[in-house]
């Protein structure tokens, strides 16, 4: 059996909007009534085991909510594909899936035509707005609508909206691909704003066009930018679209600048000497928030490039007391791209150095700051170099 009505997805589109569109298509008005209806689309030899796999309702029903095992629901997609009349490959293009690569301070991720953008990003089914726009002309709701810092359609040049101004929700689930409010019926084409220069730069390089302002990364590295200035640079839920844009402009002598100012307020306010302060006392937690973004090659991840070049040139080149700060076995082993098993080699080698002479049978935790930031960094300049790192020559990597 097949439906009658068989949209093709878009390969922008959410697969909740492609379910809703073949469930809309075929007469259904609530998504549970469809699932009712798929479980009596199925043989009898399989419908059990295949009542099992079925999401209890659409905000469930992407790939990433699986919680102990995908193939359950991989099974689910495969017999939809066939109701619907396309192939399981279609359907596994426009899900979200969970991804084993993390973003800094582990921060879960999810993996989407090639692209990993954390989980956080995600924004609740219920709240995800729309673009007029591009529902009249295609009928459909994108996969970037649903990312928290996706604000603005960039091919239209418009805010994506969330409600009518009858106060009604527009997200997806409750509003159908129309041009009107499915509750007062006011058009939503007479609702548009135009978006801010910030917003509307900052959408569209987030889905993939270049901006001379703006670093030229690859998407998911720009995702991790967004992660990272959201936890560093802000310290909020929701970012100020235009004050990522002035950050990143004057990128990297904003971060340097910053990286200053937080050394010399510390200075200044310190009741310790910088040689027995840490370096988490100066820069709090600079170096777990920026270590992978979601990669930790300094080639990709401009963050830390600029983190490790800042402190070469103050410690290496310039003698500064930020030579002094204690890092523990973590913020060693994110300056040197190692483990921190690799770290403890290193020491027993007496290659790396601790600040004081640990006794033979003293085990210092990954978390105690026993080494010097410069003796790091000494390491780092003479065997932990690689071609992407800012020193001009190379010493093979140990």
């Amino acid at each position: 059996m097949r439906y009658l009505v068989r949209p093709k997805p878009k390969s922008d589109e959410s697969l909740e909007s492609f379910m809703l569109r073949v469930a809309r298509g075929n007469g259904y008005s609530d998504f549970s009534t469809f699932i009712q209806s798929l479980k009596s689309s199925v043989t009898n030899s399989s419908a059990r085991r295949f009542e099992s796999f079925l999401p209890e309702g659409i905000a469930s029903a992407n790939l990433y909510h699986s919680q102990i095992s995908s193939r359950r629901r991989i099974d689910m997609l495969r017999q939809f594909a066939e109701l619907a009349g396309c192939t399981l490959s279609d359907l596994l293009d426009i899900s979200l899936a969970r991804c084993a690569v993390t973003f800094s301070k582990r921060r879960v991720s999810l993996y989407r035509q090639g692209v990993n953008i954390p989980l956080d990003e995600l924004l609740p089914l219920h709240e995800v707005p729309v673009c007029p726009l591009c529902i009249n002309e295609n009928g459909y709701g994108r996969q970037l609508w649903h990312f928290r810092s996706y604000t603005a359609c960039h091919q239209h040049g418009i805010a994506l909206i969330s409600h009518c101004r009858c106060g009604a929700s527009l997200n997806m689930v409750e509003q159908e691909f129309s041009g009107s409010c499915h509750s007062c019926g006011a058009s939503l084409l007479e609702q548009t704003e135009n978006a801010s220069d910030p917003e509307l730069t900052l959408s569209a390089w987030l889905s993939g066009e270049s901006n001379e302002h703006l670093p030229n990364v690859v998407q998911s590295h720009r995702w991790g930018l967004v992660h990272w200035f959201r936890h560093y640079g802000e310290s909020g839920e929701c970012i100020a679209e235009s004050s990522f844009f002035s950050y990143f402009k004057a990128w990297p002598d904003s971060v340097f600048e910053k990286l200053k100012s937080d050394f010399t307020k510390a200075i200044e306010l310190a009741v310790l000497p910088a040689n027995e302060m840490t370096f988490q006392d100066v820069f709090g937690d600079l170096l777990i928030v920026s270590c992978r973004l979601p990669g930790s090659a300094l080639a990709d991840n401009i963050v830390l490039r600029s983190i490790v070049q800042f402190l070469s040139d103050e410690v290496i080149d310039k003698g500064s007391l930020l030579g002094d700060l204690a890092i523990n076995s973590i913020e060693a082993a994110i300056l040197l791209n190692t483990t921190t098993g690799q770290i403890a080699s290193l020491y027993d080698q007496g290659i790396l150095q601790t600040k004081n002479q640990l006794k033979s049978s003293q085990i210092a935790a990954v978390t105690s700051p026993v080494f010097r930031l410069s003796d790091a960094l000494c390491c780092w300049l003479t065997s932990y170099q690689s071609e992407t790192s800012n020193r001009r020559y190379l010493v093979s990597k140990w």
